[in-house]
């Protein structure tokens, strides 16, 4: 009797198909990770680091002045960070409406370095909680 062994055959490594599949997956990665990297924006609450940093960032602090239009037609104000330092801040946008109100403000853009101003893209205006104040009426009534 005579036995037969069979050999494995090989199939010559991955098909074409493969390595187109193997290609866009890469790239896709690739392309996800420029594009979340570039529209992440650091918080910041100092202008120092506004100004120094080379790309957009979020610049928080409180309301230096109340605002105006200039020439241009841009609403203007004066933004104060945590160290007592103001900047000019320069927005294509409105006046929100709740400006006045605002307990901190969010100016999201990038620093100008031709003109010392924070060039803002779009504003964050945070407002007193209607909790809080709720809680600090009640505050009163009880002492």
């Amino acid at each position: 009797m005579s036995t037969t062994t069979l050999q494995p055959t090989s199939r010559g490594g991955l098909k074409p198909l493969h390595y187109i599949g193997i290609a866009i997956v890469l790239l896709s990665i690739i392309l996800g990770y420029y594009g979340l990297s570039a529209s992440m924006r650091p918080y910041t609450t100092q202008i120092s680091e506004a100004a120094t940093s080379t790309q957009g960032v979020q610049l928080a602090g409180f309301l230096g002045s109340t605002g105006e239009y200039d020439e241009a037609g841009k609403f203007t104000f004066l933004l104060q960070d945590s160290t007592g330092k103001k900047i000019k801040v320069i927005s294509s946008e409105p006046k929100p409406s709740n400006f006045e109100q605002a307990v901190s403000i969010v100016a999201i853009g990038h620093y100008d370095v031709k003109s010392g101003d924070f060039i803002a893209e779009s504003l964050l205006v945070k407002c007193p909680s209607k909790y809080q104040e709720q809680m600090s009426t009640q505050t009163k009534v009880q002492y």
